[in-house]
Formats: structure tokens, C-alpha cells, sequence
């Protein structure tokens, strides 16, 4: 048997960068998906994939164990590097590294990035989610068809790079020849169903075809996260086809034209390209009287469409600032709901304190703090209250916090 491999990594429609880093470098495959602001999530998966590298090439994976043991080398590293650097503080990344050797896939997992299998049409989940909603439903506090959609189901619990230490679920499945293994970032199930993607893996057999339509189907739902898909098939020897060569690329390069497209191709002296020198410019011809009559009429109509936009311009600021809400931080670093949007348009800020809490965002995990600072976006005063109670319970979850001395409580 042999993989038949496929990957994608998309920026999404909302965030301007990427922080997500995949690997496909047979037999080893993963996923990271970076956390702590822009600069710190992309430098966390980005270091995690870079380490994976370098310490399969000195001792190669050849079971689970050795697999745990790579993701623990790369979230040292990771804390290592947060250490070093103030603006790298709170820096964390998933990581979901899996290595097919003969029938057997291993997995080591850290996060809420996923490995799904696809056997026979039936479509199942092999990585448990690393999540405070995760965490809810098995206590009994949330419903499982709830998860997917619970408004606090980006806030892990266990990431690489967050403390010196890490612990990693090891797992082994057998491989079949027809299996399709999928490794993807919560860019992606946060943002389709779980039919929606059983569906897609099953009906597009191509693997780039497949890898391609679940980033357009999670861009067509708002692609508001970055989007990383590696898929596996599993062929017979004949039917394999060359895998991709490795590549641990956050963003791939873009494309390299050569000079040689007619589109880009030096334009030839003989050739008018429409462009003269200022003194062989014709002088402008004077306008008829019917254009001087219609000039007015013109300068009227776009006096009155700017008028129309500026008013439609005010209208849906009033109405982004009545109807939306985000959880941020003041000025003076508590936890705050706004009404309105983080982001500033045209250098106009789109936010109103609605209420404040007595919590500092100093009080939260590291890995959670990015996440107030950007804002986290609510549907509702309601819902944001929601983000807030579960932010209180983090602040005081004795699991992130550490008595003076040091040590865990």
C-alpha cells in the first residue's frame, strides 16, 4: 500500500495572516495551528514544524512513543523561544503529527487541530479535542451536538510552547488499503458540519479535488479562521501516484512566471503601447456646447451618489455598533464587552464600553490573552456575557494558575 497525498493551507476571509503550518514529508504528517497574536502563532507552528523536521532526520519515528517524544522536543523549543523574547510571551501552537509506517498510522496529538478516518464511507473523528467545550461535555455540562458551535470552542486547554511541559495522547490505527485520513485545523470544522465534510470526502475521490472544495466550503461559511487540510489515501502499490515533495510552508510561495508569458514579456521598441512623451501629447479639444451643457448634470449625479453612499456609510455604522458585540481589554487591561467591532475602519474606531468586569486579562492563561486583546466577537450582549463567565473560569481554573512559590495548585 501507498499514500496518495494532498494539502492546502488558506488564510481564511478574516485574519490578515497565517498562522497555520502543516508538514508532508513521507512518512510523517501534521498539522500546527498557532495561537498568541499574529507573530507569535505563526513563529510557534512554524518552530514546532521546523523541530518535527530536524528530529525525525536524526533518529527517524518508527512508533507512538518516538512520536510523543518529537512533539515534546518541539513544545521545548517553542517555550524555549517564548522565554527568550518578551513579544513572543504566551506564543502556543496544536500540533497534530501522525506517521504511517507499513499498516499501522501513529498519531501523537496536542490541541483541537483533528484526524479523521474515512472507512467504507463512515467518517470518524480519532483525536479528542483538546477544549473547554471538550472538557464541558464530559462533565456533563454541555451537550455533544452542542460543541460545534458553542461560542467558547477555540479556547484549548492544552497547547505546545504554553508551559515547559507537555502532555501528548498517543494513538495507532491499522490502515487499510480504501482508507482516507484527514488531518485539518479548526479553521476548517469550525466553520462546516461534520455531514458537510463526511459528504465531501466521500463524493470528491480526487484528493486535491477534495482538499480543495473543503477550503472553499469553509471560506463560503466566513472563513473566519485560517484553513490547513492535509488528506491521505491509501492506494495499492499500482495506483500510487507521486506524493508531493515536502513542505512545511505556512503560505506557499506564490507562483513563478517566467518572461517568456506573452504577458510579461518585454514589449518590443516597434510596438505603441499607447504611453508618449509630455511634448507629443495632442492638446486637449475644446468641449461642444452639448458637453458643457451635460458637464453640470454629471457633477450633479456624483455629487448626489456620494451623498448616498455617505449616508449608507453612516447607517451600517450605526447599526454594526447597535447590533454587534466582542469581548476585549480596557485601556487599563480588564476584560471588557464593547458594542460595536475591534477592528477600526479607516482609522475610526467602531466601539462602545458596554459593561466592565473586575477580571484582568493578566489573570488569564497566556495562550488566552491574545485572544481578548484582538477581541473575541459575540452574537449578542448575552453571548459575550457567556465568553465572559468562561473567561472568569479560566482566570481561576486552578489547572492555568500557580501559587506564589511556583508551583501547579
Amino acid at each position: 500500500m501507498k499514500p496518495i497525498v494532498a494539502a492546502k493551507t488558506d488564510v481564511g476571509r478574516v485574519r490578515q495572516g497565517n498562522e497555520d503550518s502543516y508538514l508532508v514529508q513521507q512518512p510523517l504528517f501534521a498539522v500546527a495551528d498557532g495561537m498568541g497574536g499574529h507573530l507569535g502563532g505563526e513563529i510557534a507552528s512554524a518552530t514546532t514544524v521546523e523541530m518535527i523536521t530536524r528530529a525525525a532526520e536524526v533518529e527517524p519515528p518508527h512508533e507512538s512513543s518516538r512520536l510523543a517524544a518529537i512533539v515534546r522536543e518541539a513544545n521545548a523549543a517553542v517555550w524555549d523561544k517564548a522565554q527568550g523574547d518578551p513579544d513572543l510571551r504566551g506564543m502556543g501552537t496544536t500540533c497534530t503529527l501522525v506517521l504511517l509506517e507499513g499498516d499501522e498510522l501513529h498519531i501523537a496529538h496536542v490541541g483541537d487541530s483533528r484526524a479523521y478516518l474515512l472507512r467504507a464511507g463512515e467518517l470518524t473523528q480519532v483525536t479528542e479535542d483538546h477544549t473547554l467545550v471538550n472538557r464541558m461535555v464530559r462533565e456533563g455540562r454541555l451537550k455533544p451536538e452542542e460543541a460545534d458551535r458553542h461560542p467558547q470552542r477555540s479556547i484549548i486547554t492544552r497547547a505546545l510552547g504554553v508551559d515547559a511541559e507537555v502532555e501528548v495522547d498517543e494513538l495507532t490505527l491499522g490502515v487499510e488499503e480504501g482508507d482516507r485520513f484527514l488531518l485539518c485545523s479548526d479553521g476548517l470544522t469550525s466553520m462546516i458540519d461534520f455531514a458537510a465534510l463526511r459528504d465531501t470526502l466521500t463524493h470528491e475521490s480526487a484528493p486535491q479535488s477534495a482538499v480543495d472544495r473543503l477550503v472553499e466550503l469553509a471560506n463560503e461559511a466566513g472563513g473566519e479562521d485560517n484553513i490547513t487540510v492535509v488528506l491521505v489515501d491509501i492506494v495499492a502499490d499500482a495506483a500510487a501516484e507521486p506524493a508531493p515533495q515536502p513542505t512545511a510552508a505556512q503560505i506557499p510561495a506564490p507562483e513563478h512566471r517566467e518572461t517568456t508569458d506573452p504577458e510579461l514579456a518585454p514589449i518590443p521598441p516597434s510596438v505603441d503601447t499607447g504611453v508618449h512623451r509630455l511634448d507629443s501629447v495632442p492638446a486637449p479639444r475644446q468641449a461642444e456646447p452639448e458637453q458643457r451643457r451635460r458637464l453640470p448634470r454629471l457633477l450633479g449625479l456624483a455629487l448626489l451618489l456620494v451623498l448616498v453612499i455617505g449616508a449608507v456609510a453612516f447607517a451600517a455604522t450605526r447599526y454594526t455598533l447597535s447590533n454587534s458585540y466582542f469581548v476585549g481589554t480596557s485601556e487599563d487591561g480588564m476584560i471588557t464587552i464593547y458594542r460595536g467591532i475591534p477592528e477600526e475602519v479607516a482609522g475610526m474606531s467602531l466601539k462602545e464600553s458596554e459593561e466592565r468586569t473586575d477580571v484582568a486579562v493578566s489573570d488569564l492563561p497566556d495562550f488566552l490573552r491574545g485572544d481578548v486583546e484582538e477581541g473575541i466577537k459575540a452574537d449578542s450582549l448575552e453571548d459575550a456575557r457567556t465568553k465572559v463567565e468562561n473567561l472568569e473560569e479560566r482566570a481561576s481554573d486552578s489547572d492555568f494558575n500557580k501559587d506564589p512559590g511556583g508551583n501547579n495548585n
